[in-house]
């Protein structure tokens, strides 16, 4: 595995259009959320921003096989990562404090078992709000925050 840290860089216009085709309040079935619309993303952007959603999950396919992006947080840490199945490559944020840490975030998962890495933690969530929905609207990562890259 390759990490790189990407800078950010500047933020072009949002693009017009949903590109995401299923989204959900969590990895489990049954937690599907019906409306991605333009509204239906305002609405979970608002949502993410507010702390309401602790976990989401919104994918480009309906099974999540080509990738998606993933947010589960606590009241103050959240894990955003997003992961393209064909080039095999996450990007996610991250807490340059923790870098070189092996500590486990404590954040409770909404699939029960999944383990978040410290060092892929931030706590703004209006940042995460705008990562959220550029990648609704383009599916990839927020230009305006730095990422960590890992390709395998």
């Amino acid at each position: 595995m390759r990490e790189e840290i990407i800078a950010k860089r500047e933020v072009p216009p949002m693009p017009e259009g949903v590109k995401i085709q299923s989204a959900g309040r969590g990895a489990l079935p049954g937690l599907e959320l019906d409306d991605i619309s333009e509204a239906g993303i305002r609405d979970i952007v608002k949502k993410v921003r507010t702390g309401k959603y602790s976990s989401l999950m919104m994918s480009p396919d309906e099974c999540g096989e080509e990738g998606c992006l993933t947010l589960e947080s606590s009241p103050d840490l959240i894990f955003l990562q997003i992961w393209d199945a064909e080039t095999e490559t996450a990007w996610a944020c991250f807490d340059p404090d923790y870098l070189d840490s092996d500590e486990e975030a404590p954040i409770k998962p909404s699939d029960g078992q999944s383990v978040f890495p410290m060092k892929c933690t931030m706590q703004d969530r209006e940042l995460a709000a705008k990562c959220v929905e550029w990648y609704a609207h383009t599916l990839e990562p927020y230009p305006g925050m730095e990422w960590l890259k890992e390709t395998w």
